[in-house]
């Protein structure tokens, strides 16, 4: 089977670089691919989020086992696969996340709009360590 793969990526104004991947089969059209995958990227421009939705779970694991610190990361809507990875982390790990809801307004021009809202998500870490590192 041949799959195809389309990397789109921005820069923002604030040096923030945005990139989405999407893969594809043999039936799918290049042209198709490719606006699937712009598609992508503008809602995840469109989110507010810093993580794109099928990284989401990563962050937060990572945030989970850093040392014992407060990390915090702003993210677009949850996906579903995410919130049952947090009901995950709070079992195993008995991390549990605090959740704000920020409201982004962005004026352009001296006309200010409302974007909708993010999600700032926080924890404490764990302070997991692999304990077969050797000692330095």
């Amino acid at each position: 089977a041949v799959v195809s793969t389309q990397s789109t990526g921005t820069e923002s104004t604030t040096d923030v670089i945005l990139c989405c991947d999407k893969t594809a089969d043999s039936q799918t059209l290049p042209e198709d691919l490719a606006t699937a995958t712009t598609n992508q990227l503008l809602d995840a421009v469109h989110s507010g989020g810093c993580v794109d939705e099928a990284h989401q779970y990563l962050v937060l694991l990572f945030m989970v086992l850093t040392q014992s610190h407060v990390s915090s990361v702003r993210l677009g809507p949850l996906t579903p696969f995410t919130v049952s990875f947090l009901r995950n982390i709070k079992h195993f790990f008995g991390v549990v996340f605090k959740i704000k809801v920020e409201h982004i307004d962005v004026e352009e021009a001296g006309n200010k709009r409302g974007l909708g809202s993010t999600l700032v998500l926080s924890c404490l870490g764990v302070g997991f360590e692999n304990m077969n590192r050797s000692m330095t």
